[in-house]
């Protein structure tokens, strides 16, 4: 234990200039004398950790300091191979590829093809064909070179916009793509679904990314500024499965009766009616009122069509 935890402090020094004693002592939950010590068995086996006294103090590592490979099992080298690999088999993107190649060759992966992987990461939507798969090459490609790339983008709604947008990052939400950058149309930062852009277009301009501000994934990124609506939902006991999918279950409240009840903040627009609303008879809408109506209009317009 002591081993690993003090493998994990050099990681962390080299991955960080200067950290505390408490909060080394906060991360590992262990006391700050047990930091003390590991910091003085690591300057025994020669890693060449340093204190700073005074209110700006903390411990560091010499910034040239680095690991090997020794410091990986060959294991945990597959484990970022195969996620490496996996990213380029969508990208296609040269330095994701040499990558792949030196982690397997550090880990000297046995390539048996009746071997079977232990960990399986695959971030290739459902569904994507050859087109689709080019069209996440090209925005990806302009975020790395900080190209601006013209797109027609589909809302929830189905509302077709033409957007011009500086690219900085390609993210990985749950299950989704997305692409955050400066949208001139809007001028300011906005994220876009991958799966809602139906053209993509590089453009002959450049533009520096320092100019944005960076994605942060909180409750005022400005890609997404429109007030929440409180909506309490109630659910059949039926739809645990699915909505455990969504919330944790210490989130959700369960009801003597076998219901469940969950208070949802969501931006009022089309997806949270149609995430509703494929639920089908195993949730009502108890609040807001408007909310509610909404929906009664929804089930009007179905049974006006299916009752033909």
């Amino acid at each position: 234990m002591k081993t690993d935890r003090l493998l994990s402090i050099t990681l962390y020094l080299i991955n960080h200039r200067k950290v505390t004693a408490r909060e080394l002592a906060e991360r590992f939950e262990v006391s700050q004398r047990t930091i003390q010590r590991d910091m003085e068995a690591l300057s025994v086996a020669g890693i060449p950790v340093y204190a700073d006294r005074g209110n700006e103090g903390g411990y560091r590592i010499l910034d040239t300091y680095t690991v090997d490979r020794h410091y990986f099992a060959p294991r945990e080298l597959s484990a970022l191979a195969s996620l490496v690999g996996r990213l380029n088999s969508l990208l296609d993107h040269s330095t994701l590829k040499h990558t792949e190649e030196k982690l397997l060759n550090l880990a000297r992966t046995e390539t048996s093809g009746n071997k079977h992987s232990t960990l399986i990461m695959d971030f290739t939507p459902w569904g994507l064909d050859d087109g689709r798969r080019q069209l996440f090459r090209e925005i990806y490609h302009c975020v790395e070179n900080n190209r601006a790339v013209r797109i027609r983008y589909s809302s929830p709604s189905g509302d077709i916009t033409l957007r011009t947008v500086e690219p900085v990052s390609v993210i990985i939400k749950g299950s989704a793509w997305y692409v955050y950058g400066h949208c001139r149309l809007r001028n300011a930062g906005r994220l876009f679904k991958i799966t809602r852009i139906i053209e993509a277009e590089p453009l002959e301009e450049y533009f520096s990314a320092e100019a944005h501000p960076p994605y942060r994934d909180d409750p005022v990124h400005p890609a997404d500024p429109r007030p929440l609506t409180l909506f309490v939902l109630k659910f059949a006991g039926s739809a645990r499965g699915r909505i455990t999918d969504y919330y944790n279950p210490d989130s959700l409240h369960f009801m003597p009766d076998g219901s469940i009840m969950g208070f949802f903040p969501f931006p009022e627009d089309e997806w949270v009616y149609g995430w509703i609303m494929s639920f089908g008879p195993l949730v009502e809408v108890l609040e807001p009122p408007h909310a509610r109506a909404r929906i009664r209009e929804w089930v009007a317009a179905l049974s006006a069509t299916y009752g033909k």
